[in-house]
């Protein structure tokens, strides 16, 4: 007697006439459970397992429920209290290198210190505290920037009306901790800070939009893969040591490389020129080169998950390779003209079945 076992696909658990069945086609192909975002706004089924009973796999489904986030957003008060925060102290940086360039060199011994050394020293650290582990914890994970949430919802993340929400916040508080600042700043008087400069691109349109956007998309790519390189402990100190690296290449040659609109916004309200012509020019540059630089960001990502059609080798019969690959024998069947036994759905949670035919 001899044994051959042939792998078949799953039966699907939906018809043909169902409206978002292409939409579930990769997970139900998956040996894991998984999510997969449907096209169809009105009503998206998600296949989620349950237990089976009486040996037949059932297939549950939930409406109104795309996918499962991957980021839960801080919400729009956290998100306005740390962008306040991190605004506030961002702007301080050129504050607090003036007092510690003398103390270095009085009181450590350093001679000539470099000023603009000393500023990228102290926007480095600021980073780290910010992007680290710490003050994500308290701040319940703000992003401090309307362009990380407009990648975020790309990527499909957030959704639209959290993305606007988070944004939303985030320029708000930037707007609030810079005119904090000035206000800070006009009660001491420090030589050398008068107030907010209203933030330019240096290269004009074209030139600054394109910097703003290369700057954004090489940040964003870089902290997608960080991760793997660094390893996750150290990958926040990474980013904020990559994003000093890109602006000092860039050397404020053609637009400083912000990456974020709202720190723009905030220096030209509370600087005084909102309402000219020449600020919305601006706003628009960096606008745009951070919003064409996410777009980038999100584009690189969904080629390299395939094009949106998930990872997974396939093999000869159609079946994902990444199925348990555990073939058992199935009995009870009934028999057909050929003498071979149809088999009855597994008790198992694979992507395949088997059937046995006797020679």
């Amino acid at each position: 007697v001899q044994t051959r076992t042939t792998v078949v696909p799953r039966v699907f658990p939906w018809k043909r006439s169902d409206p978002c069945s292409p939409c579930l086609l990769r997970s139900c192909l998956s040996s894991a459970p998984r999510v997969v975002p449907c096209t169809n706004t009105s009503f998206t089924p998600v296949a989620t397992h349950t237990k089976q009973s009486r040996g037949t796999p059932r297939v549950s489904f939930e409406s109104k429920m795309s996918k499962t986030m991957k980021f839960a957003p801080p919400g729009a008060a956290r998100e306005f209290l740390s962008a306040t925060v991190m605004s506030f102290c961002m702007n301080n940086l050129g504050v607090e290198v003036a007092v510690v360039k003398p103390l270095l060199e009085t009181k450590l011994g350093f001679k000539n210190v470099d000023s603009n050394h000393l500023f990228l020293t102290v926007l480095f650290i600021h980073l780290c505290f910010f992007f680290g582990p710490f003050y994500n914890r308290k701040s319940h994970g703000a992003l401090h920037n309307p362009a990380v949430y407009f990648l975020f919802f790309l990527i499909g993340d957030l959704k639209f009306g959290e993305c606007l929400n988070g944004a939303f916040a985030a320029v708000g508080g930037t707007v609030l901790g810079t005119w904090l600042y000035k206000e800070t700043i006009s009660l001491f008087s420090l030589p050398g800070f008068s107030g907010i400069t209203p933030a330019v691109a240096a290269g004009g349109a074209m030139y600054g939009t394109v910097s703003e956007a290369t700057v954004a998309f090489v940040n964003f790519a870089f902290a997608g893969v960080s991760g793997s390189l660094v390893g996750n402990s150290l990958k926040p100190y990474a980013g904020a040591f990559f994003y000093v690296i890109t602006i000092v290449l860039e050397k404020c040659k053609y637009s400083c490389g912000f990456m974020n609109p709202a720190v723009v916004f905030a220096s030209h309200a509370v600087g005084g020129d909102l309402r000219t012509k020449q600020a919305a020019t601006h706003i628009l540059i960096y606008s745009a080169g951070a919003v064409l630089g996410a777009a980038a960001a999100a584009g690189l990502k969904w080629m390299a998950d395939g094009f949106g059609k998930g990872g997974g080798k396939k093999n000869n019969t159609g079946a994902k390779s990444n199925s348990s690959g555990a073939a058992k024998k199935s009995t009870g069947g009934k028999k057909t003209g050929s003498g071979t036994k149809k088999a009855t759905p597994a008790r198992t949670r694979s992507s395949a079945r088997v059937k046995t035919k006797k020679a």
